[in-house]
């Protein structure tokens, strides 16, 4: 039986298998316009060596739960086209090679490319991507922030008779998104980062090679009700010196550390603080 295509597109992830170079941190551009800081950047791309394939080149839970739902995508009976969706390389296929780099669409990060949505969008759209085209079958795995910036591009860039997207934001049509339910991530396992690509590969495992169709529906909202859990959450609430002692400590651990991964450590750590809290301690800690 011929394998039915399924094109893939997922978001990159923080953790690299490599060290980027200095012009190849989002936090080292020059200030300016958007389409010029682009442009900046697409050449340090050009003349930067050591590339590695996409595949290899992402590191962390989410991206080996990537690497499963590719897996299982071809167990259950597709042909997978997998492309990668990255604020620094732009919509890329997998098998790309590129050099490690720094770069994110999340707010605050020190490596965002863009300070507004609006920006962000300008600097997607002067990123080279995979030609337009037509797909039979698509399935997206998006966060809330790349969904905000990219989606309405990859729904006009991709005209999918049939798509499924896990995550999302509101710029997805709720008849093609699955949300992210935090309330199952009991059953799934993993980190809330990881929570989509763990929907999306529970939705494969339920619906086999009939991912979109009805029965597919129904089995996931059955399977969801059955599983549901609500987390709560009893975390200890730290004091500005107890945040800073972390941080210290955190950076002696893992020197370089963003201020997105030392939160997700604090919070892991079962602790509590505030994000705009927290990024303001984390700032003094890093320029003292």
């Amino acid at each position: 039986m011929s394998r039915q295509k399924l094109t893939i597109v997922v978001t990159c992830t923080d953790r690299k298998s490599a060290t980027p170079t200095h012009g190849l941190m989002a936090r080292n551009l020059p200030p300016g316009q958007v389409v010029d800081r682009a442009r900046t950047w697409r050449d340090a791309l050009a003349a930067a060596h050591g590339t590695t394939p996409l595949l290899d080149l992402y590191r962390g839970e989410s991206w080996s739960q990537v690497k499963l739902l590719i897996s299982t995508a071809r167990e259950v009976g597709f042909e997978p086209e997998v492309l990668v969706a990255s604020a620094g390389l732009g919509l890329r296929p997998v098998q790309d090679r590129s050099p490690a780099y720094a770069a994110t669409f999340s707010a605050g990060h020190e490596d965002s490319v863009a300070s507004s949505t609006t920006e962000a969008r300008e600097w997607w759209d002067a990123l080279p991507h995979v030609a337009r085209g037509r797909r039979h079958r698509s399935m997206w795995v998006l966060s809330e922030n790349y969904a905000r910036v990219i989606a309405t591009d990859l729904t006009d860039r991709f005209a999918a008779d049939e798509l499924l997207v896990f995550g999302g934001s509101k710029e997805v049509p709720d008849d093609n998104r699955i949300a992210s339910d935090r309330a199952l991530r009991r059953s799934l396992g993993g980190t809330a980062t990881s929570l989509n690509v763990r929907m999306a590969i529970q939705w494969l495992r339920l619906s086999q090679q009939g991912a979109f169709s009805p029965h597919a529906t129904g089995a996931w909202l059955a399977w969801a009700d059955r599983e549901r859990h609500r987390e709560v959450y009893n975390r200890q609430q730290l004091s500005d010196d107890g945040v800073l002692d972390f941080v210290d400590s955190l950076r002696a651990r893992t020197p370089g550390i963003s201020k997105t991964s030392a939160l997700k450590s604090l919070r892991e750590a079962g602790l509590a603080c505030e994000q705009g809290r927290f990024s303001t301690l984390f700032q003094k800690v890093a320029t003292s």
